[in-house]
């Protein structure tokens, strides 16, 4: 089994400057060593949030299989903490924004690269409907920007407590944008956070980025198209509980992901996309955005995407993209409500997540409701009087369900979560 392995956050409890440790701040040793300064049980946590999220994985398949579950869309708020000192590190609106666009665009298969990618690996690459979403509304209900400026001499080269800056962790993914991570100018560009619980709950959760290298401007040293600056997706799917793909050198469960080919690699490639090739005695999927070649960064595969829709269904991020959440920090606008195929006819079902009631809002007066489990069984059936109709889900267990309405001969359909 490959050991956990997520890039972590520095350490503001205890002070730690990535720049005093010797190994990568991507290496497990460090990693770990972060971990269990923040939490003494971080070991014990991975090994059950990994358990939890292979039967959200099976779960999520076996809804497929069954016909019950469409193609979902996720909205994730974020906030941007800049450190800066005068101009030094002050990156602008158009920069945060050009970030934002590069990995909304990787995740959902629209980079310059995704039509090119190599042949053995075409057909296996996969897109996360997921956006990105600058918040506009702070957590006391006040507009925002999104984009929150601390002048900071010392956190801007990463030092110091940064978390002490956080939005609520439930609601918002934190980006901190030192100018360098590394405390100096180096190849080492960002880190993120594994999903926790503990992390989450301690406002100390997100996604540390260097901000000379995210996305193209004033304050970026990129030039636009640099895939260097697809770090950023590279960070996202680490807070979305992926792994390297050359983790665990040449074992065939190298990074939980059955379709990504094992290989060697783990040091920073600033060009090419073949480098460890055969390292393993197969093909080396090098275009992956979880390896290490920085100015090669096309794809994750469909093994991938489904282990990231599955870690948002856990307990540490499951809030972000709820409606209520979307509502709550002004991310509404960029949420897909369920639609049916033919009628395209708006179908809205909030609070999802729910834990005791959940309402439909359709444009019908009555219709049927079916509720299925994810093996695709008939749990309940409703017959609905009003277009605006809420169940009682109380008496449910928590986990993911899937609905069909039928109404005149339309059928709609669509999943909500119970979750307490």
């Amino acid at each position: 089994m490959k050991y956990f392995f997520n890039l972590v956050l520095l350490v503001a409890t205890q002070q730690i400057i990535i720049g005093q440790i010797n190994e990568s701040p991507c290496s497990h040793e460090a990693i770990m060593e972060r971990q269990l300064a923040l939490n003494p049980n971080a070991e014990r946590e991975l090994m059950e949030t990994e358990a939890t999220l292979q039967e959200l994985i099976t779960q999520l398949k076996a809804s497929d299989l069954s016909g019950q579950r469409n193609t979902s869309s996720y909205v994730i708020p974020v906030v941007m903490h800049v450190f800066h000192f005068g101009d030094e590190g002050r990156m602008g609106m158009e920069q945060a924004l050009a970030g934002l666009e590069i990995m909304n665009a990787d995740f959902n298969g629209l980079n310059d690269g995704w039509d090119t990618i190599d042949s053995e690996f075409d057909s296996i690459k996969g897109e996360l409907e997921i956006t990105f979403c600058l918040a506009t509304i702070d957590p006391d209900g006040n507009p925002t920007t999104g984009l929150i400026y601390h002048e900071n001499e010392e956190a801007m080269y990463n030092q110091g407590n940064l978390f002490e800056y956080a939005w609520d962790n439930y609601k918002y993914l934190n980006i901190y944008f030192p100018k360098y991570t590394g405390g100096a100018p180096s190849n080492f560009t960002a880190y993120a956070y594994y999903p926790s619980i503990s992390n989450t709950e301690n406002n100390t959760d997100g996604i540390f980025y260097s901000s000379i290298r995210w996305g193209y401007g004033d304050h970026s040293e990129l030039e636009e198209g640099d895939d260097w600056a697809s770090v950023c997706s590279h960070e996202a799917g680490h807070w979305l509980n992926l792994r390297h793909t050359f983790e665990g050198e040449c074992s065939t469960t190298n990074d939980f992901v059955d379709d990504t080919p094992p290989t060697l690699g783990g040091s920073i490639e600033l060009e090419g996309c073949y480098n460890h090739d055969f390292s393993c005695g197969v093909r080396t999927n090098g275009e992956n955005f979880m390896d290490y070649n920085h100015r090669c960064k096309k794809m994750f595969t469909q093994g991938q995407v489904e282990r990231m829709e599955a870690a948002l269904y856990l307990s540490s991020r499951i809030n972000l993209w709820s409606e209520e959440n979307l509502i709550e920090t002004g991310c509404l606008d960029f949420y897909t409500t369920t639609q049916d195929a033919s009628s395209k006819e708006e179908l809205i079902t909030y609070p999802n997540p729910t834990t005791d009631y959940i309402t439909f809002k359709v444009n019908e007066a009555r219709y049927e409701l079916m509720v299925y489990n994810t093996k695709g069984q008939l749990h309940k059936r409703y017959f609905m009087e009003n277009a605006e109709g809420q169940i009682d889900v109380s008496s449910y267990g928590n986990g993911l369900y899937f609905f069909s309405i039928v109404t005149a001969g339309k059928v709609r359909t669509g999943k909500f979560m119970v979750h307490r």
